[in-house]
């Protein structure tokens, strides 16, 4: 009986070919599911895009609201001040452990990859308003914004003055423990956009990826 060379260069070749094909099959599974998640993303973000359009429908202008606070270097503000600019606003407090400084982090990067591509972003306020006026001074706001590397306004009031902008933003905030000036506060973690005429674009969630908040805030300059 004829026996046939399991080492011959025919079947050498053709365990090659096979080798060669399995690879490039797995290599195009690879690049299809890195599309389809790519593809995803973008439809993510452009579906909570249009809904946070559809949403802004009969919210008021940032000037619609009565502003009377006093910013870190104790000059008095009101609503018209922040006219004709666009705005991020977010409510936090200075002795907040994560979220605060974190959202304070995000959207000093978000502004600096704008920078980065050439975009002009120095008509952007970034607004701080604090829910915890009895600790948060002019003075205090002014040394934590020291501490990042970020040109933002503090604003903050008599207690108040501080709860009525609260209520006109729709804004949650409750304070956790009592003693001795130990405590935190739960609040709305949301960033507020607004365009340049006033208008409401949007929110930036907490923990958003970096790459939806540059955006977001992109499409408000």
């Amino acid at each position: 009986m004829k026996q046939y060379d399991k080492t011959s260069p025919k079947s050498a070749e053709t365990t090659s070919n096979h080798q060669r094909h399995v690879s490039a099959r797995k290599l195009g599974w690879v690049i299809a599911t890195a599309l389809l998640f790519l593809v995803l993303a973008v439809g993510v973000f452009l579906i909570s895009d249009q809904i946070a359009k559809k949403t802004t429908i009969g919210i008021p202008q940032f000037q619609d609201n009565h502003i009377e606070l006093i910013d870190q270097n104790g000059i008095a503000r009101n609503e018209d001040d922040f006219a004709d600019r666009p705005i991020a606003l977010f409510f936090g407090f200075t002795y907040c452990p994560d979220v605060c400084p974190t959202t304070l982090t995000t959207l000093a990067a978000a502004r600096d990859n704008l920078d980065s591509t050439g975009m002009d972003t120095k008509a952007l306020q970034i607004i701080f308003i604090t829910v915890d006026p009895e600790r948060d001074t002019p003075e205090q706001l002014k040394q934590y914004f020291s501490l990042f590397d970020v040109n933002v306004t503090g604003l903050t009031g008599s207690p108040d003055k501080v709860r009525s902008v609260l209520k006109q933003f729709g804004i949650y905030a409750q304070k956790n423990g009592q003693g001795d000036g130990d405590y935190l506060y739960d609040h709305s973690s949301a960033v507020f956009l607004y365009r340049d005429d006033g208008s409401f674009k949007g929110t930036i969630v907490h923990n958003e990826p970096i790459a939806f908040i540059t955006e977001k805030m992109k499409s408000i300059l």
